[in-house]
């Protein structure tokens, strides 16, 4: 792993912190957040119902539509997932509405459920195979298929829903002027890029003891924020803001230089929610261990996170990007919580309100409950 510090990106750093004369941590209207992730904060408690409304929502149980997986979308209207093949499509209230299985190696067909999207302004479900998406009503009808260019099957391809035209696409390894390329919905050209600068590369995964296999943790390259996404190369101490007009600008810079760093440690980009932004550090070594923070934006304050709510006595919860990605909205949120760990707990006189309420109405082998976060 090369650790030099590439001049064109340490320029690039000095230019931004002059630009937006970052002082002391703080953040002011005009100025990038700046986030020193070699420090051991203190802990904070908070409590959850400080920065979000919180809905617990239990889908509905049927023997036709049986499940083992968490959703891959959540909209305002829709939760979508897919478990052995089959996609199941419920209302926002939890009530099943179609489902549909096309497993098979004919035209329409999928090998398997990898990755989803869904569109909403048409409606239409999309199914990533090796070489295309596949397009689908919300009843299953196979409506067409969109031809994805070569190199778009690698592993670590990250792909989501830009708008009514386009997905945004990121491939760690940039085959293309940029890693985060626009593509079309119709024909799955590449219609543009979204350039930034370039860094060394960096491994984010780490090998075993024996190099029989390799460890990784999910990276969160591109994000729901406000009506745009961050876009995050983790070869880059910089994340950027990508406006549905297409404008980019620097939101947060990490310290010190990643390139400067053995072992690496990066940050997993960030949420925002009430007077905190939320966020993840992995450390790329070993167990590739994971650090949950959060940033008081008034102050600067890093802390790291100890957050709790009122429904369950002794529960712990994390947040960070990772909180969002099924949700197609920077202010919703997104945590399942076990069934069957919730019936141990209701046992012991943990839980209150509806959590309880929805727990003591549930079959012994019931969904699990999912808590719907909507962010202040």
């Amino acid at each position: 792993m090369n650790f030099k510090i590439k001049p064109l990106i340490y320029l690039h750093l000095i230019f931004y912190f002059t630009l937006y004369g970052c002082i002391n941590g703080k953040k002011t209207e005009n100025e990038l957040i700046v986030i020193d992730i070699n420090i051991s904060p203190p802990e904070k408690e908070i409590r959850l119902e400080e920065i979000a409304d919180i809905e617990y929502l239990q889908l509905e149980f049927h023997d036709n539509f049986l499940f083992a997986n968490t959703p891959h979308v959540i909209t305002e209207k829709y939760i979508i997932l897919s478990s052995d093949g089959d996609v199941l499509i419920f209302s926002r209230e939890g009530k099943p509405l179609s489902k549909f299985n096309h497993i098979g190696q004919g035209p329409g067909e999928y090998f398997f459920v990898s990755e989803l999207l869904f569109d909403e302004q048409s409606e239409e479900i999309m199914i990533k195979t090796v070489f295309d998406f596949l397009i689908y009503s919300l009843s299953g009808d196979f409506k067409r298929k969109i031809p994805l260019a070569d190199r778009m099957d690698d592993f670590y391809c990250q792909f989501v829903d830009y708008n009514a035209e386009s997905l945004l696409f990121y491939n760690e390894y940039d085959f293309y002027p940029s890693p985060f390329t626009f593509i079309s919905k119709q024909d799955g050209s590449v219609v543009d890029s979204v350039i930034i600068p370039k860094g060394e590369a960096i491994d984010l995964f780490v090998f075993s003891q024996d190099r029989s296999s390799i460890g990784f943790t999910k990276s969160y390259n591109i994000v729901k924020y406000r009506d745009g996404f961050l876009l995050a190369d983790f070869s880059l101490d910089t994340i950027y803001y990508l406006s549905q007009e297409r404008r980019l600008s620097p939101v947060l810079v990490r310290t010190p230089n990643v390139q400067s760093m053995n072992p690496v440690i990066f940050l997993n980009n960030f949420i925002e929610a009430g007077n905190y932004i939320f966020f993840t550090t992995v450390t790329v070594k070993d167990q590739l261990p994971k650090t949950y923070l959060m940033r008081e934006q008034k102050t600067g304050s890093i802390f790291r996170q100890h957050i709790t709510f009122n429904d369950y006595k002794g529960k712990d919860i994390t947040l960070s990007a990772a909180t969002i990605a099924n949700t197609h909205d920077s202010k919703l949120g997104f945590i399942a919580l076990s069934l069957t760990e919730l019936q141990d707990a209701n046992r012991e006189n943990r839980l209150s309100g509806r959590l309880k309420e929805l727990v003591d109405n549930s079959d012994k082998d019931g969904n699990d409950i999912y808590m719907l976060l909507h962010f202040k």
